[in-house]
């Protein structure tokens, strides 16, 4: 398979516990069909997402102020999923850092950035194969995105196109951390070059950022998701150079749910 798996984690409000990131890699293994294990890299940050200021503080209170056992014990369980059992586990200081370094090291021509706290539905009804023959087929094809949402119009994403391809796609602005399949070489020459490599936080007093209509969005991630956002939202010609395509026709149901690996909800309580 010409694919590698780049498994991000972070240190979270229920670490040690791991079944969330078991749920995600056995949901994977299951919607996609595959039966033998894929080349896959753990990226690791000790640290909350950094943007979230209530998460820094709750991280930095009694309720979790020592990474060290905690941490330690949440590596060596994941280590044990039988996913991760051959995983390169490597250490990064942010999200954006790590989806930098997943792209400079991956040897194959595909990667499939997965953050662990995703459950694929069950109407995604290709494989991976089948996924990269089509962009193998198709060189304007760079990523292929998982869309927790419908797929229709709304602030965060327009679709300009539906494509007449052997798997429906739709054209996008939408740039996102959510899964998605990406080919190596443009990513490479094209969006690592966007990315601010000191990580995922919100760029100091900015709190709105603009689509290509216009549309005032609230900043509240300027890592990954905004950077390549901002870059294609003034021009069309820059949808197309990125090249990112949502899987399914045009109000084809959400292909993925988000479990919520930070326990936003839970954070309420601490707030």
């Amino acid at each position: 398979m010409d694919i590698t798996i780049a498994f991000m984690t972070n240190f979270t409000l229920d670490i040690p516990d791991i079944r969330k990131q078991q749920n995600t890699l056995e949901s994977f293994y299951k919607i996609f069909k595959i039966n033998k294990l894929i080349k896959t890299y753990v990226f690791y940050d000790i640290k909350p997402l950094s943007e979230i200021k209530s998460e820094i503080k709750l991280y930095n209170s009694e309720i979790h102020n020592d990474y060290k056992i905690p941490g330690n014990k949440y590596l060596e369980n994941l280590k044990n999923i039988k996913h991760l059992k051959d995983a390169e586990f490597i250490n990064t200081k942010s999200l954006c850092d790590g989806y930098i370094q997943a792209i400079n090291m991956c040897q194959t021509p595909y990667l499939f950035f997965l953050e662990h706290d995703w459950i694929f539905n069950e109407n995604i009804n290709h494989t991976l194969d089948e996924l990269t023959k089509l962009m193998n087929e198709n060189n304007q094809i760079n990523c292929i995105l998982f869309n927790k949402l419908k797929n229709k119009v709304t602030p965060f994403q327009q679709f300009y196109k539906s494509m007449k391809f052997e798997i429906p796609l739709l054209l996008t602005n939408r740039q996102s951390n959510n899964p998605n399949l990406i080919r190596v070489s443009h990513a490479k020459n094209i969006r690592i070059k966007l990315l601010n490599n000191n990580g995922c936080s919100c760029h100091p007093g900015i709190e709105f950022y603009y689509n290509i209509n216009n549309m005032k969005i609230p900043n509240y991630c300027g890592g990954i998701e905004c950077e390549l956002c901002n870059y294609c939202k003034q021009d069309e010609n820059i949808v197309n150079e990125l090249g990112t395509y949502i899987y399914g026709p045009l109000n084809y149901n959400e292909t993925i749910y988000h479990s919520d690996g930070c326990n936003r909800i839970l954070l309420e309580n601490f707030r």
